[in-house]
């Protein structure tokens, strides 16, 4: 109320706005009783509207994923659909007393939810013949390539479909560096509204706008007589596919570990986070016998190899996979390959459906999505949906890798975000079943867990421990970024664990929602310990608090010792 009198525009969560955040005091409501609370938000909320209209103010009804009160989690649970009718609730009341300056956010660390909430509150404003403002953001997002891929999956999915007014990043780093991957995205999504550019007309019958489920392409067969286990070529979670050069293949153990595979006395075999295939746009020479040993000795393991039609052709490799155009395929000439070569095709998705029709009589390994960078004639997202919609509608389970190539000299920021905005948003929908990206000048490394979080953050394959963690402010209690770094270093071998890093009790059991574990700033120097959302450790001295999280991982059987690497 008072600072409704002094700034132009204030916040308020609805899940605690004259309502009890979520402790689960009250698990059961009957209609008498949510309706009593109803009228008391209504009593209690009434007096800030008419505040804000006196003085002209904005109002933000900020909805987090991770603080529904008791009443709507008893309701609704804690989902999309609870975030949407929280704020309507709160919105409801304003629009009842004439005040209709305020935007909506439905926020969340999980960009799944995230997409989900904001596409069910446009839905239900389209329904109520509603037209408020959005204000995009994935709350908590963390740090480094990974929360800015979060923030790209999330808010760049929304924007591609024009939905979004204003948008935050929120990264666990110095404020300042949250703005140039925010003013990307929000280039982005200017250039998107002004080009207005699409694909032929097409209906999507398929796609499911409210609730995640992934079209899940068809994993290769083996075939008899095969001697490479084709259906490890890729990953039922989500692949992840790399471009490999000839200078590359010159040194193995380099590439190897490149590759991130387990090396035993200099030997490649496949881990957790592994790239499922590589491309060779070059294949070595028949007579460069060392290069070709590297290559055998990926396929041995599992590590599918793709190559171009045209160099499986003229300088055929055993067992590669051939990479065709649609061109290659409707004269005839991938019949000119060896017998048994398996096939993947190369495709824009705006091809007229006549020429796709060729893919019914193919039996294809994967399907590679790839539309130049620059193209004039295409918006990627929709040429991808239109894909996918042709593919379901006729039933063809193809795996689909949206392949995305970079100019020379791209920025890595400027990849992370492009990359997150055009891929992600098609596997945060569930289209899609993988990703290669390409950058001749960027480093292998990057590129590959740039990918590899690009399939979490779409909550597809699970590689690494996901971390939930606050940007600074005021009321943060500790070094975030200090904390998070020593968290990090000792923790980041725990794929399927999350973990929140919270500046204070404020941001701590409200925004972690998600997160298996939290570290809480509680007091100055003390933290409190969770698991979900109860603390289970209280006022720990912070220089024994990342030992005493350790423990607690270890005490829930969720910990592993990370694996000796060799040198």
């Amino acid at each position: 109320m008072k600072v409704a009198e002094c700034f132009d525009k204030i916040r308020i969560n609805p899940g605690n706005f004259a309502d009890r955040r979520a402790q689960f005091e009250k698990l059961e409501y009957t209609e008498a009783d949510y309706q009593d609370e109803l009228q008391h938000i209504e009593e209690v909320f009434t007096p800030l509207v008419e505040k804000c209209k006196k003085y002209g103010r904005a109002m933000r009804i900020g909805t987090n994923h991770g603080s529904l009160s008791d009443r709507i989690m008893s309701y609704y649970g804690d989902s999309p659909r609870g975030m949407v009718e929280s704020a309507f609730e709160f919105a409801r009341i304003c629009r009842k007393h004439d005040y209709h300056n305020f935007v909506f956010s439905m926020k969340a660390s999980n960009p799944v939810v995230m997409v989900q909430a904001y596409r069910l509150l446009v839905s239900e404003m389209y329904l109520n013949d509603w037209d408020y403002p959005l204000h995009l953001g994935v709350t908590e997002a963390g740090e480094g390539e990974d929360g800015r891929m979060k923030s790209a999956i999330g808010i760049g999915a929304l924007l591609q479909d024009g939905l979004g007014d204003t948008i935050r990043v929120s990264l666990t780093e110095a404020p300042e560096e949250e703005i140039d991957p925010c003013t990307k995205l929000a280039n982005l999504g200017m250039k998107i509204s002004a080009e207005q550019k699409g694909v032929a007309e097409f209906q999507e019958k398929h796609r499911r706008y409210f609730d995640f489920q992934r079209r899940t392409g068809q994993l290769p067969l083996q075939k008899e007589g095969e001697l490479v286990d084709y259906r490890n070529v890729l990953h039922r979670d989500g692949s992840v596919l790399m471009s490999v050069t000839l200078d590359q293949l010159k040194n193995p153990e380099t590439l190897y570990r490149n590759l991130a595979t387990k090396l035993i006395i200099g030997m490649p075999y496949k881990d957790l986070a592994t790239v499922d295939t590589i491309l060779l746009n070059k294949l070595p020479a028949v007579g460069d016998k060392a290069s070709r040993l590297a290559v055998k000795r990926l396929t041995d393991v599992g590590i599918g190899v793709l190559t171009p039609l045209t160099e499986q052709l003229a300088n055929p490799l055993p067992h590669a996979m051939a990479l065709a155009t649609l061109d290659e395929i409707f004269s005839g000439a991938h019949k000119e390959l060896p017998a048994g070569t398996r096939l993947a095709v190369t495709l824009r998705g705006d091809e007229p459906e006549e020429r796709l029709e060729m893919l019914k009589d193919l039996d294809l390994i994967m399907l590679l999505q790839y539309l130049p960078e620059g193209d004039e004639k295409a918006s990627r997202a929709h040429a991808s949906r239109r894909l996918f919609e042709y593919l379901q509608t006729n039933e063809l389970n193809f795996p689909v890798i949206h392949h995305l190539r970079f100019p020379a000299n791209t920025d890595r920021d400027d990849l992370v975000i492009k990359a997150g905005s055009e891929a992600g948003a098609m596997l945060v929908d569930g289209l899609g079943d993988g990703v290669l990206l390409e950058a001749a000048d960027l480093d292998f490394e990057f590129l590959r867990n740039t990918s590899f979080g690009m399939l979490q953050g779409c909550r597809m394959r699970n590689t690494k421990t996901e971390y939930v963690s606050c940007p600074s402010c005021g009321r943060t209690l500790f070094d975030l970024q200090d904390v998070s770094a020593e968290i990090r270093e000792k923790t980041d071998h725990l794929p399927g664990v999350s973990i929140a890093i919270m500046g204070c009790i404020v941001n701590g059991p409200g925004e972690m929602a998600d997160a298996d574990f939290g570290y809480v700033g509680g007091a100055p120097g003390k933290i409190d310990l969770y698991v979900g959302k109860e603390v289970v450790r209280r006022g720990i001295a912070m220089e024994k608090a990342t030992n005493e999280l350790i423990s607690l991982i270890k005490e829930h059987g969720r910990w592993v010792d990370p694996e000796p690497t060799e040198n």
